[in-house]
């Protein structure tokens, strides 16, 4: 199955966010992935900050999976991290950017801003999406 991360209003004020715990409010942008919870698929919505928040690079732990492509993930392959807290998503770098195309959208973000950036090799960074001017004319 194909995850990405999705970009919507909320259609009631029914739902809260994953991370803080607070409501999503009516109308409100919010980013969400489906994920295995309580025994089914379900949307983990968070609020678009808070999604943001989330984003960690790191390297697999041992073998997995690309959620977008299916690709598997060697032991050691750096990756992006998507809220593990909350749904346990992983993406291949070279996938991350059209994974984050919604949110990206909506929200600019520099891959230099995310937590673990740091831990990436040269070779590894030229995979990532280019971060858009954000600046307003």
């Amino acid at each position: 199955m194909v995850k990405k991360v999705k970009v919507e209003k909320a259609k009631s004020d029914k739902s809260s966010c994953k991370k803080c715990q607070k409501k999503i409010g009516f109308g409100e942008l919010r980013a969400g992935i489906d994920c295995w919870m309580g025994g089914r698929t379900v949307t983990a919505w968070l609020h678009m900050k808070c999604m943001a928040e989330c984003f960690k690079f790191d390297r697999c732990k041992g073998k997995g999976k690309c959620k977008l492509s299916a690709e598997t993930m060697e032991k050691g392959e750096a990756r992006l991290e998507l809220a593990r807290e909350y749904t346990g998503i992983f993406f291949k770098l070279k996938h991350s950017g059209a994974a984050l195309a919604d949110f990206l959208k909506e929200k600019a973000m520099d891959p230099k801003s995310i937590k673990g950036y740091k831990v990436l090799a040269t070779t590894e960074r030229k995979l990532l999406w280019k971060p858009r001017n954000t600046r307003r004319a």
